[in-house]
């Protein structure tokens, strides 16, 4: 059985995390991705490091471009523009997350792509789209999630300062996935490319819910950030267990789940005590629930609570670190995880999948220039002579040593 994209190439001109997260889908699904790497200012998700070449075992950058080949290419040299110009002739897709103006002054501009492949798809994701006045800013997630407003509504507690979520490159890459998904259906479909945009707020804005945006539109009140409690519905919460930093959440969402969640808890009488008979009632008296809530879990690890919880019918889960997650047997049982073919380790999986679809990561995020060769003689055609090697005296970095 084949993947769901394979005989589709892709080259991937972004940088750091969310382009790069999009390429990566692409390239799980089966896609040929190709990244084009700067020398002298190496992608962030490699580190700062350039000694003994720890750029290329970061495994961050191993896990974000796994399933891709790197070619080494300045774009401010022609005879370099010239051969990223064939390889758009090459390409389906192209991804792009430089901040607009980028590529047009680089020669590489739409209409050029265009001209060299009149069904190219072209998938851009500026940090603030390509008009209006934040338009010319460059932005990473540490900014687009405040400015999005959801960092204003992510707090530990009501009244506690803003959390920063962290993972908005993680969802702005799906939606470029998505965004080429798209394109590529309607290519099959109409036999046009396109460009595509992605405004990267627009699309952190996406994941706030509709009623903040109700309610402050009829208010004129900005919402406050409510925690892990819920308007409607308690109690649901976040609560310590036994051991350090051991978590579990729960949500009691009907009068039929606090009646399980008072079983749970071994104080079955609460169930008809008339100052917790609505959800009202029970959000009122949310502090003193949560200590005794808090009790009860303390008393218990993180697990044992999880399994008690939902077996007496209350929705609950585990707070799992990384050690929890490549042991969990839901998980395991599912093939979240995956090794890869090449040996160079286990690998978490996709934020979705397709029926029938095989699911396998083929090689570890690539080594830097590791396929010059292979891409200059053969994908280019040029002869060995204009393959170039990584010169490691003109190699620079995103960012500054850790």
């Amino acid at each position: 059985m084949t993947a769901v994209l394979e005989g589709v190439n892709v080259l991937d001109l972004s940088h750091d995390w969310a382009g790069p997260h999009a390429t990566r889908i692409l390239a799980d699904l089966g896609a040929e991705v190709l990244k084009i790497e700067y020398p002298h200012r190496l992608d962030g998700m490699r580190g700062g490091h350039l000694v003994d070449r720890r750029y290329d075992t970061h495994p961050r950058f191993w896990q974000l471009h796994r399933g891709k080949k790197s070619l080494t290419l300045d774009l401010e040299r022609a005879d370099h523009r010239d051969r990223a110009l064939t390889l758009v002739a090459w390409a389906d897709v192209v991804v792009d997350s430089s901040r607009p103006g980028v590529l047009e002054r680089l020669g590489l501009g739409w209409e050029v792509l265009a001209a060299q492949r009149p069904d190219l798809i072209l998938v851009q994701m500026p940090a603030f789209g390509s008009t209006g006045p934040d338009a010319p800013y460059g932005g990473y997630g540490g900014g687009i999630e405040p400015l999005s407003g959801l960092q204003a509504l992510t707090a530990y507690s009501p009244g506690s300062p803003p959390r920063r979520i962290r993972e908005m490159d993680v969802t702005n890459g799906v939606a470029g996935a998505c965004a080429a998904l798209t394109a590529l259906v309607r290519r099959q479909k109409t036999g046009r490319g396109q460009r595509v945009e992605v405004s990267q707020l627009e699309a952190a804005i996406s994941t706030l819910a509709g009623m903040e945006f109700l309610e402050t539109a009829i208010t004129g009140v900005a919402p406050e950030p409510t925690g892990n409690r819920h308007r409607t519905a308690a109690p649901r919460g976040c609560y310590p267990c036994k051991g350090a930093d051991r978590w579990v959440v729960l949500a009691v969402r009907s009068n039929e789940e606090w009646r399980c969640l008072c079983r749970a808890l071994g104080r079955p009488e609460m169930a008809d005590d008339p100052a917790y008979a609505s959800p009202f009632d029970r959000m009122r008296a949310h502090d003193s629930l949560d200590d005794m809530i808090a009790d009860w879990t303390r008393r218990r690890d993180h697990r044992t609570a999880m399994a008690e919880l939902q077996t007496a019918g209350v929705p609950a889960g585990a707070v799992f670190d990384p050690a929890d997650l490549v042991s969990d047997p839901h998980l395991k049982a599912r093939g979240w995880f995956s090794e890869a073919e090449d040996g160079s380790g286990r690998y978490p999986g996709m934020p979705f999948r397709f029926v029938g679809e095989p699911w396998v990561v083929r090689r570890r995020g690539p080594f830097l220039g590791e396929h010059n060769a292979e891409v200059t003689t053969k994908l280019l055609g040029l002869p060995e002579s204009a393959v170039e090697t990584v010169r490691e005296e003109e190699l620079g970095t995103a960012f500054d040593p850790e």
